[in-house]
């Protein structure tokens, strides 16, 4: 599964382009042009968050509008304008964090969630929704959410993996002409998929936090 992120992180990266289907506005002024929003970099500060299950070091990082612990050793890929992707070493289990401009929250959070699952539907075989909560708390607010599962082909294995992804969706603040459209999406093999949900994956949400 060492490829598994490579595909994943390039799966998600059209997400962006995709919600200019649901948008009145145009790409450029949506998502913004070349230096229109900060590139974030990691800070060398750990956060110490507390899980049921376990205790996980996170270093913390600050992006555009948010800041995010991710655990030790894990991957920081920024190359992406308003991406931010996290990935462990083993390149088995992925988040994303993307930043939008959403003025006065044209694009429903409901929307970006819907587009964000469209998309890993076109990329994988064997789609199947996931029943989950319709929405989720993070920051202290409540995200949209939706889940599946799809066979996802692999580059150098002869059989797909079945790949389990959620995305989660707000906008921030709502219905602004400052307001920010953040997705989060997270995914890993469905056969961990609850071990890494418990022991990393909730722990970053947790640890996610707006500044603006």
């Amino acid at each position: 599964m060492k490829n598994l992120i490579k595909q994943l992180t390039r799966l998600f990266l059209g997400a962006g382009c995709s919600l200019i289907l649901v948008s009145v506005l145009s790409a450029c002024n949506l998502f913004g042009g070349a230096g229109s929003a900060p590139t974030p970099t990691p800070t060398s500060k750990p956060t110490a968050v507390s899980s049921a299950i376990s205790v996980v070091n996170l270093v913390s990082y600050r992006g555009d509008g948010y800041v995010i612990g991710y655990p030790h050793g894990w991957k920081v890929d920024t190359s992406k304008p308003g991406f931010t992707t996290f990935s462990d070493p083993q390149g088995i289990a992925y988040l994303s964090v993307h930043v939008q401009p959403n003025p006065n929250g044209v694009i429903s959070a409901q929307e970006q969630v819907s587009v964000g699952l469209q998309l890993f539907r076109s990329q994988v075989t064997h789609y199947q929704p996931v029943s989950v909560a319709p929405t989720a708390s993070v920051a202290g607010e409540q995200w949209n959410q939706g889940a599946a599962t799809g066979d996802l082909r692999v580059e150098g294995q002869s059989n797909p993996v079945t790949v389990k992804v959620v995305v989660l969706a707000a906008n921030h603040p709502a219905n602004s002409p400052q307001t920010q459209g953040f997705t989060i999406a997270y995914a890993t093999a469905q056969e961990i998929f609850e071990l890494a949900d418990q022991g990393e994956f909730q722990p970053m949400l947790r640890s996610f936090a707006f500044t603006s």
